[in-house]
């Protein structure tokens, strides 16, 4: 391909800016690991919290790219609002002089961990737990390569939710003076079973990015075979070798896959030439929540398919729930009770999701409109992100109180 003279000025600064861009960036990545973002929001106080997350979140607007920088906005909110100068170290920090601090607040990290060991000062530690508890998210990861391996002759360790260090959060847990859940009460629940000390436990529905408000109206005759894959990492954790296997079976049915790390090789080599060749499955790749390519995607659909193993609130399912129609076919692992109006499986097995799609695909219209007009409704009442805030301010206020903090 030839550019003119006039095409290659154009160009050079779009490219230089660009690289200097990465370049900054690149920068940027290589120094976050030691930052420390002091009093966020300016407030002055001698009472002081650390927060051991993302000093990110306190650089600009909040993306929606995912929703761990709007958590962790949320927590500075809450401690600011209880009256404390709120500090935010990434993290990976490990040079964080925790003697400042009445509270150290945060999910599990190196900057977190280090606390345990500040000599000579306990501060109230609250951990922040975003995942289903270690002991039940390491079995069953572990079962269902185990099965893959059965059903495909091939392994898929990549794809499994084990991330090196995670044996961390067990630890975390066990000896902070309190844990808020991410998820819905069957994830606290888990964790109470695990500890003598039960009422340290405190479960957090989590919440959607609130993008655009679906037509009332929707032609599920036109779509009810149209399936929604949405996630990112950890495909077979999450249950995206069961939607393909059923795409490869019913090709009467469409899957539409949104996400899906390329970077899990062994998923991929395995799945990726049959997905290629399958003209009934539809992978968009990564798909920013607040462009009209997501918009389409949930106009198109009927059902979305989620057969997660373990999961702590699922805000990806709920951001699809909360801003279009669909019909959830999805596991109770994943921290959401929708049971009432979706089809929720028990144990994630393909028959299982097999069984429920095709009879939720067989609905009459006018019932499957119902019922995802009445789930709508309720995801975004009780979903919400200021109900999030809400409930997370409570949390942590109480925490304080019970350990004579307020």
């Amino acid at each position: 391909m030839k550019f003119t003279r006039s095409e290659f000025r154009r160009i050079v600064p779009i490219a230089r800016r660009r690289i200097g861009n990465a370049i900054v960036a690149w920068v940027q990545r290589l120094f976050a690991n030691r930052r420390l973002s002091r009093d966020v929001f300016g407030s002055g106080s001698e009472r002081r919290a650390l927060i051991c997350y993302l000093p990110e979140a306190f650089d600009g607007p909040l993306p929606k790219s995912h929703s761990n920088f709007t958590e962790c906005y949320a927590a500075a909110k809450a401690f600011h609002r209880l009256g404390y100068s709120v500090d935010c170290a990434s993290r990976e920090n490990d040079r964080v002089d925790y003697t400042p601090y009445e509270v150290v607040y945060g999910i599990t990290s190196l900057s977190y961990a280090r606390s345990f060991s500040a000599s000579g000062h306990e501060p109230l530690r609250i951990f922040y737990s975003v995942g289903a508890h270690t002991f039940l998210n390491f079995k069953v990861t572990a079962d269902r390569n185990l099965d893959f391996f059965r059903e495909h002759g091939t392994r898929a360790l990549a794809s499994c939710h084990y991330v090196p260090g995670n044996g961390m959060n067990y630890y975390n847990a066990r000896l902070s003076d309190a844990v808020i859940c991410l998820g819905d009460n069957s994830v606290a629940e888990y964790f109470r079973g695990e500890d003598p000390r039960p009422e340290h436990y405190y479960s957090l529905p989590a919440f959607y990015f609130d993008v655009r408000r679906p037509s009332p109206e929707k032609n599920f005759d036109r779509c009810r075979r149209n399936l929604l894959w949405f996630g990112s990492s950890g495909l077979i954790h999450k249950g995206l070798d069961i939607a393909i296997d059923f795409a490869l079976r019913h090709p009467e049915y469409t899957l539409h896959i949104c996400g899906a790390s390329r970077g899990e090789s062994e998923f991929w080599r395995y799945y990726g030439p049959l997905a290629d060749k399958a003209p009934n499955i539809v992978q968009h790749g990564f798909v920013d929540i607040e462009s009209q390519e997501f918009a389409d995607v949930l106009d198109s659909c009927a059902i979305l398919v989620n057969p997660s193993l373990s999961e702590s609130g699922a805000v990806a399912v709920l951001n699809v729930l909360a801003n279009g129609l669909l019909f959830p076919v999805y596991s109770r692992a994943t921290g959401l009770a929708l049971a009432e109006y979706g089809s929720e499986i028990p144990e994630v097995e393909y028959d299982s999701f097999e069984q429920a799609i095709i009879a939720a695909a067989a609905l009459p219209a006018e019932q499957l409109l119902q019922k995802t007009r009445s789930l709508n409704s309720h995801v975004r009442e009780n979903y919400s992100l200021e109900r999030y805030e809400e409930q997370l301010y409570t949390h942590i206020e109480t925490i304080l109180k019970n350990n004579n903090l307020r």
